[in-house]
């Protein structure tokens, strides 16, 4: 497969899995727009994720690095229709970043697919290129619905490992009906 090729079904996969993250926001399994959200605050969101890229990273047998900082997005749900509430509802995407040398990524990964693997995460796209060397995974965990990246990035030597949410209201918040 052409490195060009290759960037592409990678981009591809990427847009899937946003929109299935965004639907992950518009309605839960039935389908009812209007359906109670789980709720969660945006701190214990943010401590969620960060515990679990801290997992991802034991599990790939690498460190966390301070450089390049963990980055942390939260945004505001978007449904089906393109609507957006006004009831505080958001997703979270964090990103922590490890120092791997570009030939051990693949191992490392190896070794975080096979843990997520028994843990029953489905992991949907992994492909590795010992050319390069670079290797990415996605996944999602079906039952708690998020979703998981692990990839080699810029800089050199650069191992990202990122969870995104499903959505959420913020305790105590009143679900805008639509």
């Amino acid at each position: 497969m052409t490195a060009r090729r290759t960037k592409a079904v990678r981009s591809f996969t990427l847009i899937a899995l946003t929109a299935l993250l965004t639907g992950a926001c518009m309605s839960q399994p039935s389908e009812n727009a209007n359906a109670p959200l789980p709720r969660k605050s945006r701190e214990d969101t943010l401590a969620w994720a960060k515990q679990y890229t801290a997992t991802m990273a034991h599990h790939a047998q690498v460190d966390i690095a301070d450089d390049p900082a963990p980055r942390t997005h939260f945004e505001a749900c978007i449904g089906k229709n393109d609507e957006v509430a006004d009831d505080g509802r958001f997703t979270l995407s964090y990103a922590a970043y490890a120092r791997v040398p570009a030939g051990e990524q693949i191992a490392a990964v190896k070794k975080l697919r096979k843990a997520l693997r028994s843990q029953g995460v489905d992991v949907s796209d992994y492909s590795e290129d010992p050319q390069r060397p670079a290797v990415t995974l996605y996944g999602k965990n079906t039952k708690e619905r998020f979703l998981i990246v692990a990839d080699t990035v810029k800089p050199a030597n650069t191992l990202r490992l990122e969870v995104s949410t499903a959505c959420f209201l913020p305790p105590g918040g009143e679900q805008q009906k639509f």
